[in-house]
């Protein structure tokens, strides 16, 4: 992509960078570099919400809005309540027209505001997508997340065929866009709920009007030591069936069925994953939610009898994948018991910078 070598300035800020930050002392000042460093810094706010962090994440904060000494900086502490908490607390900080959100561990990658801030400036697009790189605990590049598609790049109305590239492949990520503000005006993140991308961003993009698509990767979302097979509970699996009955609820209200059927079933499939990730005592459990599940489609569709009959196929199709992926989690597992009797975790130690 090719940058302008002539930045303009703007007179006030266009986008509002939300960072929900919890025991996130050894990342968060480079979170917060990867904002601060970047070009069009007087278009950019930061508000930083501690969601009652027990480590030096606050101080961290403070040292590198000490540091920055420009005023486009909030800091707000709360009491611990929780990802969803800490974002709406930001949300309702917001006083630009645009809204962006990052995890206090993430960082936006060099380009983000050359790409993005100019595509603001005429307030012409609801959304801007862009792509994502996974890298590791030390920065090393793993690999990407394709929100964006090869040839899809550019804007465009938000139209069916925008909702149903959305929902064919469900990135849900919320740092993985930029949006209007007023689109969260009824679509806060509920509180107390896992999987709340998954909850919210649905109606987000029925709300929209435009998109605007940037296939290069923006953000460095950060892979931890030991996520890739970390155990799932009961309630991973329950809060999806409630994002579940969510979608199944429009349907009922006759908004976009064909859509919130999708949502419904992209819920569904990442509940039979979570379900094969469970401890062996809350696995019987697991699997009678997902048939709930199942019950729950069948129950609001019964007067669409084709449609059910072509999903619950899908629906059960998913279900005999839960099996397998028990097996290759079991199998993970053992490889991860087997590395941490040879690996010798440390605490991770404050960076200051990401120079």
């Amino acid at each position: 992509m090719s940058i302008d070598t002539h930045t303009p300035r703007y007179e006030a800020p266009l986008l509002t960078i939300v960072v929900a930050a919890y025991n996130v002392e050894g990342y968060i000042e480079e979170a917060l570099a990867s904002v601060l460093g970047q070009p069009y810094g007087e278009a950019i706010r930061l508000v930083v919400v501690d969601d009652g962090s027990t480590d030096d994440t606050y101080a961290a904060v403070q040292a590198a809005m000490k540091r920055d000494g420009r005023k486009h900086v909030e800091l707000i502490r709360q009491e611990n309540a929780g990802v969803s908490a800490a974002r709406n607390r930001g949300l309702a900080a917001v006083n630009t027209p645009y809204v962006g959100f990052l995890d206090g561990d993430d960082i936006y990658l060099a380009g983000f505001s050359t790409a993005v801030v100019p595509k603001l400036a005429d307030l012409a697009w609801d959304i801007i997508e862009y792509n994502v790189t996974i890298i590791d605990d030390d920065g090393r590049r793993l690999e990407d997340i394709e929100v964006v598609p090869a040839g899809s790049e550019g804007g465009t109305r938000m139209d069916d065929a925008g909702r149903r590239q959305f929902v064919d492949l469900f990135h849900t990520f919320v740092w993985a866009r930029v949006f209007r503000t007023s689109l969260f005006g009824i679509a806060s993140f509920p509180v107390a709920r896992h999987y709340e991308d998954m909850a919210v961003m649905p109606s987000i993009y029925m709300r929209a009007h435009s998109v605007f698509r940037i296939s290069s990767p923006l953000l460095g979302y950060r892979r931890r030591f030991g996520s890739i097979t970390q155990q799932a509970s009961l309630r991973d699996i329950k809060d999806l069936r409630t994002n579940g009955l969510e979608a199944l609820a429009h349907c009922r209200h006759g908004e976009a069925a064909d859509f919130w059927l999708r949502v419904f079933n992209k819920n569904f499939e990442r509940a039979c994953h979570v379900g094969a990730r469970v401890d062996s005592g809350s696995f019987r459990e697991a699997l009678d939610t997902l048939f709930a599940m199942a019950a729950d489609r069948r129950k609001a569709c019964s007067d669409q009898a084709r449609a059910t009959r072509r999903h619950n196929a899908e629906l059960g199709r998913l279900h005999l994948k839960v099996g397998m992926d028990r097996l290759v989690y079991l199998i993970k597992r053992m490889v991860k018991k087997a590395l941490r009797r040879r690996l010798d975790r440390q605490a991770r130690p404050r960076r200051h910078s990401i120079n």
